[in-house]
């Protein structure tokens, strides 16, 4: 009975907490989205009713204002190049950790992890003189290898985890029919994983979608800015546009819903896979 009942204490603990931090995750954007349809007065006069009035026009600004638009396919093509590039090498490099054996192999793979412990603040001034001596600001092509480089090491701690867990004999019954590593890689290990290079590469697109820090010390010129530049626009130096700032917020928020809803289950059994199996 006594164990029953610390049983049960400890679940309504976990639950009332889980509940809690849950509130808590929610509850901003449950506020951008009422403060999205509200005036500016309306927002700081009651900040946690219902919107009187559906301000929709606050979305027309924000599109306009924001230059959402524009600054959308700007972070799409971004994004886009990102997951591309990652996702082949790093799904390539994950392959020769998780198959191959050779000297070394364990200090590589920790070397391609401990990318994770270095935070982008760090390297942010050295990038920035590099990038002007070079003069290679606003090129996009540059910006997707820098994309690419920090999300290489959550892509190989993932992905070798989940290459791991495919079974030797596939690959072995593929060669003994004639083909190559390529047509081992292509045809069948990356099908077998596409579960986990969904999961990474949704984790990708969030980090690319949401990053400020390197389109606004690389990029200077407007036409190629990114959707977080976009909601810079809203606050000004003596003013700011609380309404049609939380529509934009509301706006660039809407893409990563969508993907993370279309793709939870494989989000899902992408991680469990590549963390249990692995």
């Amino acid at each position: 009975m006594k164990r029953e009942k610390k049983r049960s204490v400890g679940f309504y603990a976990g639950f009332i907490l889980f509940v809690l931090v849950a509130l808590v995750n929610i509850y901003p954007m449950v506020f951008s989205i009422f403060c999205s349809f509200k005036g500016n007065l309306e927002i700081f006069s009651s900040f946690t009713s219902l919107p009187k009035k559906l301000r929709i026009e606050n979305y027309a600004t924000a599109w306009n204002i924001g230059n959402i638009g524009r600054y959308f396919l700007n972070t799409l093509i971004l994004a886009a190049g990102t997951l591309l590039v990652s996702g082949l090498f790093g799904a390539m490099a994950s392959y020769i950790l998780a198959k191959f054996t050779f000297k070394g192999k364990s200090k590589w793979y920790l070397l391609f992890i401990a990318g994770m412990m270095i935070p982008i603040q760090a390297v942010l001034i050295p990038l920035s003189y590099i990038f002007g001596k070079l003069g290679i600001m606003n090129n996009y092509p540059v910006l997707i290898l820098l994309y690419s480089a920090f999300c290489f090491p959550m892509t190989i701690l993932i992905l070798t985890g989940f290459m791991n867990s495919i079974p030797t004999e596939l690959e072995e019954a593929m060669v003994i029919d004639g083909a190559g590593i390529g047509q081992v890689f292509f045809g069948m290990i990356i099908p077998l994983s596409m579960p986990g290079i969904i999961s990474v590469s949704i984790f990708n697109f969030i980090q690319v979608w949401n990053n400020l820090l390197f389109p606004l010390i690389f990029v200077s010129d407007k036409n190629k800015g990114t959707i977080s530049m976009g909601l810079l626009a809203f606050f000004g130096e003596y003013s700011t546009d609380y309404s049609a700032s939380m529509a934009g917020i509301c706006l660039t928020t809407i893409p990563v819903i969508i993907a993370y809803i279309f793709f939870q289950e494989k989000i899902e059994n992408g991680l469990m896979s590549g963390a249990i199996k692995g």
